[in-house]
């Protein structure tokens, strides 16, 4: 059952973006009786939607709008309006991701340590490890069903990965495979293995691809407390004299303003 709350709702969660962080939280919140409004700024897609053309594709699902930014980083003097691979769709960019699911290595845990300061840079180590880390992994690890963790098998390799290996093995490289991946190398999860396609940056067209657009956010959905406002584009948080968050502000699909109570 899909929700439909009021917009002077103010018992309501809302959540902007359905991508990793938000589609997986508002499932988590909606699983555990929390009502939730996840505001999405584009489309909804589903894998038989998905177009396996890359230009095509990134008319679809990226985000084709001139942007506003901050700060004096730029990459063209054009960049408002640079083309970008930012998903805008149901899904956000779990969409568009590779899949790959690689674990903070010990060394990296500690860069200043390891590596000693950074003029210009604030180079820090991080407060926690690997091993306090270890369980958290795991958990996202069983969740997106990623390949070589668990007793989940590895991902064959297609041609380009073969030329790949064979270099590699003939450099002296002892550990080449390919990779450990969020894409199912055996059916999971309801989720059927990778038919190796091709066209992963496009949407996966199979579901063997792990999206929140067609796991967290559906499972959500049939709880009865998660409704998804697709073509949500947010414009303002609000709060109170206190700081205190009560409501945002988005444009819907038809352009007009409105405000959902939180």
């Amino acid at each position: 059952m899909v929700a439909k709350f009021d917009l002077n709702d103010d018992s309501v969660v809302v959540v902007i973006g359905t991508g990793a962080g938000g589609g997986v939280l508002s499932n988590e919140l909606a699983q555990k009786g929390v009502k939730v409004v996840a505001l999405e700024a584009g489309g909804r897609y589903l894998p038989e939607d998905f177009i396996n053309d890359e230009w095509e594709s990134f008319g679809q699902l990226a985000w084709t709008d001139a942007r506003t930014t901050s700060g004096d980083w730029r990459v063209a003097k054009d960049f408002s309006g640079l083309p970008a691979w930012i998903v805008k769709a149901v899904g956000g960019t779990t969409t568009h991701w590779a899949g790959a699911s690689l674990r903070i290595q010990d060394h990296e845990w500690k860069a200043l340590t390891n590596y000693g300061a950074v003029e210009g840079a604030s180079l820090l180590d991080w407060p926690i490890d690997g091993a306090e880390m270890a369980p958290w992994y795991e958990k996202a690890e069983a969740k997106l069903g990623v390949t070589r963790t668990g007793d989940r098998a590895g991902l064959p390799g297609n041609n380009n990965y073969k030329v790949f290996e064979k270099g590699a093995l003939a450099l002296g490289y002892k550990e080449v495979h390919t990779g450990r991946m969020a894409i199912n190398s055996a059916e999971y999860d309801g989720r059927m293995a990778c038919q190796q396609t091709g066209f992963c940056f496009q949407g996966c067209k199979w579901g063997a691809k792990w999206s929140s657009a067609y796991t967290d956010i559906p499972r959500g959905e049939a709880t009865g407390n998660l409704e998804v406002r697709d073509h949500a584009h947010v414009a303002r948080i609000l709060h109170d004299d206190s700081g205190k968050v009560t409501g945002v502000e988005y444009f819907d699909k038809d352009g007009a303003l409105q405000m959902q109570k939180a």
